[in-house]
């Protein structure tokens, strides 16, 4: 099974902007993983800064394996991690 780390940064600026809205986003998908034949496996980690210390005017930050995604939404993550899921089933 594929893992996917989905790493939400929670420093003040990004709980601000919507951190909060994408982890319960992400959280929903893990919980739909078997109706949408994700072999995937959804791991979040919240962690207190990604990239530079003072970054406002890209919050809220947000890396899906490893990729940034700066002023990230709900959408523009839940698409980018249904991408990486998705690939799997097109591969079994």
């Amino acid at each position: 099974m594929k893992k996917l780390i989905v790493e939400v940064c929670v420093c003040n600026e990004c709980v601000m902007k919507g951190a909060m809205d994408i982890i319960e986003s992400i959280e929903s998908l893990k919980k739909l993983k078997v109706q949408l034949r994700f072999n995937t496996q959804i791991q979040i980690e919240m962690n207190k800064c990604l990239g530079e210390t003072k970054h406002g005017l890209q919050s809220p930050l947000i890396k899906v394996n490893g990729e940034l995604i700066e002023k990230a939404d709900s959408e523009t993550v839940m698409a980018k991690v249904i991408g990486l899921a998705s690939q799997d089933i097109k591969s079994i």
